[in-house]
């Protein structure tokens, strides 16, 4: 077994501080969310996918394209998210799948935690990093985000083994 890349303590502790962002950023969001809108991240990723497309109205397939997300998971989604009231699923004129409406109820809770949450990102993430660190952000993670395209479809060994890639993004 050859000699292992491991992180030089510079890498180390970028790696471990972007870790820990992360996660403390990511749970804090959840919270504010949940706690000021009574919705989940997911939840709210759906409304707001529905609210932005045109007459709120998605196939089943695009939702799954656009959220990255498992198809039991988005079906457990779903039906959380229409128990609630929040969405129809309503037979589509041009696929096989059902397509998802956004209700009336629906619109009206992302129209009200929208801008909650946005606020929120916007006190958490866009004021500390003010105008050059949302530039440099951006640079970076389209820098990696590039890479982990070509490692996708070049050497990743989940390829080889069948496996899917949760979360496969493309860049904005």
């Amino acid at each position: 077994m050859g000699e292992r890349n491991w992180l030089d303590d510079d890498q180390q502790k970028a790696w471990r501080a972007y870790l820990a962002m992360v996660r403390e950023l990511d749970g804090h969001l959840r919270q504010h969310l949940q706690r000021e809108s009574g919705m989940s991240v997911p939840e709210f990723e759906l409304l707001a996918r529905l609210s932005e497309a045109p007459g709120h109205r998605l196939p089943v397939a695009a939702l799954a394209a656009t959220t990255g997300w498992e198809p039991s998971r988005l079906s457990h989604q779903l039906s959380r998210t229409g128990g609630r009231g929040l969405i129809d699923r309503v037979p589509s004129a041009t696929a096989r799948y059902p397509d998802v409406v956004l209700t009336e109820e629906g619109l009206a809770a992302i129209a009200t935690a929208a801008p909650q949450h946005a606020a929120t990102v916007h006190a958490l993430f866009v004021e500390p990093l003010g105008p050059a660190g949302l530039d440099g952000l951006t640079a970076i993670a389209r820098t990696i985000l590039d890479n982990l395209e070509d490692h996708h479809g070049a050497t990743c060994s989940l390829r080889e083994h069948g496996g899917a890639l949760d979360g496969d993004v493309s860049p904005p």
